[in-house]
């Protein structure tokens, strides 16, 4: 919204609309002069809200459902809210302890990370979540283990500055376990405190300047080459989506009443190219970011509103993580908890690697 809009509001009229718009999202129901009086802190005649009121609705904030009915806020109302509240918003203390019980199970592997995260903040919202991975080619290499399985197959372990990313990769069975040992501790070595994006981009250089070690290893090198060149495309072309809590959506009543509409916004939660449109954002923007109705570039998702904020490792944003729900949502609810939970996350990580360096100093 443009910044000379909020000058045709006065302060009563911005107190009015703030307080409409909190109870529409608490109650779920049209918005009357008598509710608002009812809670408004300042004392004003119900002729002179009434007044208010339809002014409100003639500048686009609010809009009538029904010619005799109460009103409910636009995508115009919703966003003055949206940013008159985003300051420091504080997180009461039960919401606090609530979402800090979920975080009993700890994990290094990103994949994992990545689910909890999604799994945590649908939780701590009651609202669908998406996490888009996009950053994963940013990750500084600690170290590399390749374990070979009775499959044919051997693990690949690559230990990051944020957790474990494991993969496969295909092996001829005629290497030896003494080799897979050899190799990982090479690769440690090669390419320890550089970025996965590096290794993939300068591996030929380092095949072609390895010549006697690299023929021992040379299938091994191959094989992670092509492991991770696959895995790097396919997080390119935005197919690296997680999703959680689908069915939190039909806890709402615009859902409940209208399944169609929830069916449109499950489908884009599942369409990388979609949701990436939705998610993406300017880098200078906040932490917390809200799109809402026409703001949103997606067509089915228009009658939603969507809050993102970044999973950052090092300063990098690695990841994208979102909440969908009715534009009715509680955005400060919703801006408190994502910041809490992602927070948390980034913290565990910094913890880890404390614990890592701590161990590694003990063993030295």
């Amino acid at each position: 919204m443009e910044k000379e809009e909020y000058t045709n509001l006065s302060e009563r009229k911005k107190r009015i609309l703030i307080s409409a718009v909190e109870d529409y999202i608490q109650q779920a129901s049209p918005i009357t002069s008598s509710a608002v009086q009812n809670k408004f802190e300042e004392k004003i005649s119900t002729a002179t809200l009434r007044n208010e009121l339809n002014a409100l609705e003639a500048m686009g904030f609010l809009r009538q459902i029904h010619t005799s009915g109460g009103r409910v806020p636009t995508s115009k109302g919703y966003r003055f809210y949206v940013n008159s509240m985003m300051g420091d918003i504080p997180l009461d203390k039960k919401a606090l302890a609530d979402i800090q019980t979920l975080f009993n199970n700890r994990t290094v592997y990103l994949g994992d990370i990545i689910n909890e995260i999604a799994s945590v903040v649908s939780k701590a919202t009651n609202y669908p979540s998406v996490v888009m991975l996009h950053g994963f080619e940013k990750l500084v290499i600690k170290n590399i283990k390749i374990i070979p399985l009775l499959t044919g197959q051997a693990l690949i372990l690559i230990e990051t500055n944020s957790g474990v990313i494991n993969n496969t990769m295909d092996i001829k069975s005629t290497v030896v376990m003494q080799t897979f040992t050899d190799a990982s501790n090479f690769l440690t070595q090669t390419f320890a405190n550089q970025t996965i994006a590096s290794m993939i981009k300068n591996m030929n250089e380092y095949k072609q300047s390895m010549k006697k070690e690299l023929l021992e290893y040379k299938e091994i090198f191959d094989a992670l080459l092509k492991a991770f060149t696959g895995l790097i495309e396919a997080l390119e072309n935005n197919s690296k989506i997680i999703s959680s809590g689908e069915l939190k959506l039909l806890e709402n009543p615009e859902y409940t009443e209208n399944p169609e509409k929830a069916k449109k916004i499950l489908n884009v939660m599942h369409n990388s190219e979609e949701m990436s449109q939705a998610l993406k954002h300017e880098v200078d923007e906040k932490s917390v970011r809200f799109k809402i109705g026409s703001e949103i570039p997606v067509e089915d998702l228009q009658e939603c509103a969507i809050a993102t904020t970044d999973y950052e490792v090092d300063g990098e944003s690695i990841a994208s993580v979102g909440i969908i729900g009715p534009q009715r949502m509680d955005y400060a609810k919703i801006a408190s908890a994502l910041k809490f939970v992602v927070g948390e996350f980034q913290n565990m990580k910094t913890l880890q690697n404390n614990v890592n360096t701590d161990e590694k100093n003990d063993n030295d």
